[in-house]
């Protein structure tokens, strides 16, 4: 297969996968709309929570998706999920009250969360090792940008022309990429290709393989790499939803901007995310070809550990505790907008360089389990992201902005232990697990 034609598939399958985070918080911006809470009959409040139920959900729903992947095939997948996301999108716009849009947002969240752990398989399927911190850093800007981007276009759509509008233009974008999967999405599950030109003997041998696999996928989430790895990212991304979902009650109580004003403002983080994971994503595989290139010069043929990406991380475990002190601080003594948003830039950048590095070594790390291994990780750093919305109200009403992102901090320090014990210990732990 062609660069050209892997990168397309690529580009695709990161669509479907930047739906579901821009899906999660494109209205939290209107939240405090009156027209939104009359149309729905519902308060701010319970509106807000509708973003954690989507985010829960979220964790839950790539799990079955990843184990039904490595049974059925990538392809079947896709097609399957995004036409459940975009009928229950058209179902959110059309809603009238609470109840049927909290359903509708739960299928939707369903529909969209597909690409979340099948991505990573697909990843698998089409690049080779070295390829792969590239691939996952552009493939995971979805996740990244996805929440902050959907903040700034709901925020104008909202302005001008309503909130069901919102869920119009997500069904649209829905329709596109599956228009765009129907056409150009090949099946790339080898394990699949293969069991479609061997004999039944073969097939079941397979199949009986595929069996032992999911279940040891219910046990990826439990193995002390897989949590160990994937927390740093997981506390992130969680306090980065502490802070989408808090920002406009923020920037419009202390800064009395528009909605439109604090959409663009989700841009300071989206553009730092985006610029971190794409940096750390060259830098990891620029360390793992280095390591090779040192091997080769020595005359070594051994096995590079993926453990070696996990350096890459070390700048973000660096830089999230200054974005969070210097964003909850400035906001916190109203001092010029620009200094805030600065300190959101930090830190999207600081979110971006740990996520990449993290994804990438889990795949490696579980070549074979790709898909399931980032279904696990999912659920923890869906857990972290639709708690915090939730703590938000009460920490920030409690201790204010400054102290509460102070706390963040010293856990997003604290999660570097986390990378430290993966790197002394992961080659071990799964060596051991293997054998």
């Amino acid at each position: 297969m062609s660069a050209i034609r892997k990168w397309f598939i690529l580009f695709i399958v990161a669509l479907q996968g930047f739906l579901g985070p821009l899906s999660s918080s494109i209205y939290a911006s209107c939240i405090d709309s009156i027209v939104l809470r009359r149309s729905l009959g519902a308060s701010s409040t319970l509106i807000n929570a509708t973003i954690s139920l989507y985010v829960f959900t979220q964790g839950i729903a790539p799990m079955m998706w990843a184990a039904l992947s490595e049974r059925y095939g990538r392809r079947l997948i896709y097609l399957g999920a995004t036409s459940i996301y975009v009928g229950s999108t058209i179902g959110c716009a059309l809603s009238q009250r609470i109840g049927v849009f909290v359903v509708m947002r739960i299928f939707q969240s369903i529909g969209a969360s597909a690409a979340q752990a099948v991505g990573a398989g697909t990843i698998t399927d089409l690049f080779l090792v070295h390829e792969r911190g590239n691939a996952m850093g552009l493939f995971f800007l979805g996740p990244l940008i996805g929440p902050v981007v959907g903040p700034i276009a709901g925020g104008y759509i909202n302005e001008y022309i309503g909130w069901t509008y919102i869920f119009w233009t997500l069904a649209g974008m829905g329709g596109f990429v599956l228009i765009l999967m129907l056409f150009f999405l090949p099946e790339t599950s080898a394990l699949v290709l293969e069991r479609c030109k061997i004999r039944r003997k073969l097939q079941e041998r397979r199949e009986k393989a595929v069996n032992d696999k999911r279940s040891r996928q219910q046990q990826l989430d439990t193995k002390p790499v897989v949590l160990l790895a994937s927390t740093p990212y997981a506390l992130a991304y969680g306090f980065m939803y502490f802070v989408i979902s808090s920002l406009p009650h923020q920037l419009g109580y202390r800064y009395q901007l528009t909605s439109s004003q604090i959409g663009l403002s989700y841009l300071a983080n989206g553009v730092g995310n985006a610029v971190g994971a794409v940096l750390s994503g060259k830098h990891a595989d620029w360390l793992l070809r280095r390591k090779k290139q040192q091997q080769e010069e020595h005359g070594q043929q051994q096995q590079l550990e993926p453990e070696i990406r996990l350096s890459a991380m070390w700048m973000g475990i660096l830089l999230l505790p200054i974005g969070e002190l210097i964003y909850g601080w400035c906001v916190q003594a109203h001092v010029h907008a620009a200094a805030g948003l600065t300190g959101l830039f930090i830190l999207g950048v600081g979110v971006g360089i740990v996520q990449t590095p993290s994804n990438t070594y889990l795949v490696d790390a579980y070549n074979g389990y790709s898909a399931s291994v980032i279904g696990a990780s999912n659920l923890l750093r869906s857990t972290f992201a639709g708690c915090t919305p939730l703590m938000a109200p009460t920490m920030l009403r409690s201790i204010g902005n400054g102290w509460s992102m102070t706390i963040f901090a010293v856990m997003s320090i604290m999660s570097g232990g986390c990378i430290y014990i993966v790197q002394m210990f992961g080659q071990r732990w799964r060596t051991l697990n293997a054998s």
